[in-house]
């Protein structure tokens, strides 16, 4: 590396050429500590966010599957009433072909954590069915058919 004079110095920065100062003599150039700290904050904070996002859009497809469950176990009803005149029983509506096998027994956990729960049996004029997410939110439909969220 070339050794510039005070007068050197002044006429390059005169004609605007850069010049780096080193500290010593044969040090290199490249980054800090404190640069390689701030880029991994940097990527730390970015990765929170990311993950943020797709933890919520797991709570949201959790929700959006509880409840399409829960109105496809409503029709399921709905038609069973129409050809026997009342509501059935979980049993009942597997037995009939409304649902699938996998709702016997009045209570089903499904492989996404989702309890389903058969909470009132039925009748000839009502059933109860509910669904809860591992997320804390619990959804109820009646024979109203209107999905209600209790948790």
């Amino acid at each position: 590396m070339p050794c510039y004079t005070e007068r050197g110095l002044a006429a390059l920065e005169a004609r605007g050429g850069a010049i780096r100062k080193l500290k010593r003599p044969g040090a290199r150039a490249g980054i800090t500590l404190i640069e390689l700290l701030i880029v991994v904050a940097i990527i730390g904070v970015i990765a929170t966010i990311a993950m943020i996002g797709v933890f919520s859009a797991r709570t949201s497809a959790a929700n959006s599957k509880a409840k399409a469950d829960l109105r496809t176990l409503s029709a399921a009803q709905f038609s069973y009433y129409s050809k026997n005149d009342r509501f059935g029983t979980w049993n009942e509506l597997v037995v009939g072909g409304f649902m699938d096998a996998s709702w016997t027994g009045g209570k089903l956990t499904g492989e996404d954590g989702i309890v389903y729960t058969e909470t009132q049996e039925g009748t000839e004029s009502e059933f109860e069915g509910e669904a809860a997410i591992l997320n804390g939110n619990t959804y109820i439909i009646d024979e109203s058919g209107y999905i209600q969220q209790t948790g």
